[in-house]
């Protein structure tokens, strides 16, 4: 009788679709699972490299393994290579994740790194990395576009980063590069401990505001609706999803990642409209003013012919405009900050160099602090006479580069190492892990160690870098860094104004005293190992105390 009633007031209907449903989804999830343990059973009958499969868990139990050896909240650079040296052969090693990701070919081999970005896969970005990161950009744009809308999209920025642009913005750097001095004279001041990632960030995105948008947003003293809705896109981000999938399960991330990129949707607008009523008053650079990348832009767009007489921004260029913006903020405060951090953190281990630095900064500027700003502003060529201080950066980038690189395999297209072996990437995220290949012995001289002097050393000389492609934070091929001239110049102007004047020391030791708490707290020997915030960044933001060097 009960089960009657509960049919004819439609509780058995409901009942029996939810277990169709079920029924559908479980199908769906068996024939999902085959195929992708097919793909890798097929790619270990043929002898490739890979952890001890299972049809049932791929390689997340080897995943699971390594797991306790690193921090909770270390990048996944640290797992997928300690992986790569256990069961790579030729710097190849197949990995299956599935569901969590797509199937990976980690590639830990100059090598073969080298033959990615010279075939057809250097051009292809992969879909993952584009559900990734359109919450950053609002859509296609440079950093993720397809082969075939990629290139036009670089030609359109590739005069906003030429060298000869790019000098023009080192003023606007000094002037942003001086309100930071003056945080950290604050900080010394007061004699607290502070994060100084975040600090750094914020400081970054002063810079890059001018120089993308000619806009000062004063991310440094106070509160801006652009860069405080990135920083909060970006804190929202899922991080190493392969190894805490739950994280795809916070739905109010969608709500939060809608809200932030109509808040900066909205103020990058305004800053174009601004910029295009700038540039029909004044067409021309006959006055020598100040042009950032979106200038440079407009005044493409606006040198068609038939755009000569417009007054108002079509959609398309307005949507252009809008997701490259985005990107390049991003891009050129987040890996820049954290590149600076490590700089400190490098030279505040290594008191000899730091005492290199200081002096060839003294040669060029002379002893007198005050007065680095002005000659740069007025002579900014003068960082390109500073060898040691760019060794010092480059040196920081191997040692702690601020990403990977993610390719999407192709179907035919091989890589082979140097004894013949060929690896398929077809159905692959070909996966090259920057930081395992620039710390291997075989690739560089100490390569644990800090030493600014082997970009120095000439051939012949024990130090000098052999191996082709082993040092690659910018990545090579087509699709490299757009803007790796601009960071080089940012880092040497940024520690040109500072490293003579204060003492920048981790204060890591201090800081676990007062945040105690269970689980390995290094990786590699090192503290300020890093973590997955957008680029990699030193763990914990890396506080610190800064000293006043004058004041000793």
């Amino acid at each position: 009788m009960a089960f009657s009633m509960a049919f004819s007031t439609g509780l058995g209907p409901v009942a029996g679709g939810l277990l169709a449903l079920i029924g559908t989804v479980f199908v769906y999830f068996l024939t999902k699972l085959w195929a992708a343990r097919a793909f890798f059973a097929k790619l270990r009958k043929q002898g490739l490299p890979m952890p001890t499969h299972s049809l049932v868990t791929g390689h997340l139990l080897a995943l699971a393994s390594i797991i306790p050896l690193y921090p909770r909240d270390g990048i996944k650079f640290y797992l997928f290579g300690e992986i790569s040296r256990r069961f790579s052969k030729g710097g190849a090693c197949y990995l299956d994740l599935w569901p969590f990701s797509e199937p990976f070919l980690v590639i830990t081999s100059p090598h073969l790194a080298n033959q990615v970005t010279s075939t057809p896969i250097a051009f292809e970005k992969p879909d993952a990395l584009r559900k990734w990161f359109w919450s950053i950009s609002g859509g296609i744009s440079l950093f993720d576009a397809p082969a075939e809308k990629w290139k036009p999209l670089r030609a359109a920025f590739n005069r906003g980063f030429s060298a000869n642009h790019l000098m023009t913005l080192i003023p606007n750097m000094v002037e942003e590069t001086q309100v930071y001095c003056e945080t950290l004279r604050q900080h010394a001041k007061k004699g607290d401990m502070f994060y100084l990632d975040p600090t750094n960030l914020r400081f970054m995105l002063d810079v890059i505001g001018r120089t993308a948008l000619n806009v000062r947003l004063g991310c440094q003293t106070g509160r801006n609706p652009l860069a405080d809705s990135l920083l909060n896109q970006i804190s929202w981000k899922i991080s190493n999803q392969e190894i805490n999938p739950l994280q795809w399960l916070n739905f109010v991330r969608t709500i939060v990642e809608w809200y932030n990129g109509r808040k900066m949707d909205a103020y990058i607008n305004k800053q174009i409209d601004e910029r295009f009523k700038a540039n029909q008053q004044q067409p021309d650079d006959s006055d020598g003013k100040f042009e950032s990348i979106i200038d440079l832009a407009l005044q493409d767009y606006m040198a068609d012919p038939s755009r000569a007489a417009t007054r108002e921004l079509d959609k398309d260029f307005r949507t252009f405009a809008t997701r490259n913006i985005r990107v390049l903020l991003f891009a050129g405060h987040d890996s820049t900050g954290s590149t600076i951090s490590y700089c400190y953190y490098l030279l505040s281990q290594n008191p000899e160099k730091l005492a290199l630095i200081r002096a060839e900064h003294d040669s060029v500027f002379g002893t007198d602090l005050s007065k680095a700003g002005s000659a740069i502003f007025n002579d900014p060529h003068l960082l390109n006479k500073l060898p040691y201080t760019n060794a010092v950066i480059k040196e920081a980038l191997r040692l702690f580069p601020p990403a990977a690189s993610l390719r999407e395999g192709m179907d035919g297209v091989d890589l082979v190492d140097e004894e013949g072996n060929h690896y398929p990437t077809g159905n692959c995220l070909v996966y090259i892990i920057h930081s395992i290949m620039q710390r291997d012995a075989r690739n560089f001289v100490r390569a644990k160690e800090f030493l600014p002097e082997r970009w120095l050393a000439e051939p012949g000389d024990p130090l000098y870098p052999k191996v082709k492609g082993a040092w690659r934070p910018f990545e090579y091929g087509p699709r490299n860094c757009i803007g790796q001239l601009l960071v080089m110049l940012e880092v040497k102007a940024v520690l040109a104004l500072t490293v003579r004047e204060f003492d920048i020391k981790p204060a890591y030791d201090e800081w676990d005293k007062l945040n105690p708490k269970k689980g390995l707290r290094t990786a590699d020997g090192e503290r300020a190992y890093q973590i997955d915030e957008g680029a990699a960044h030193p763990a914990d933001h890396f506080p610190c105390r800064v000293f006043l060097r004058t004041a000793e």
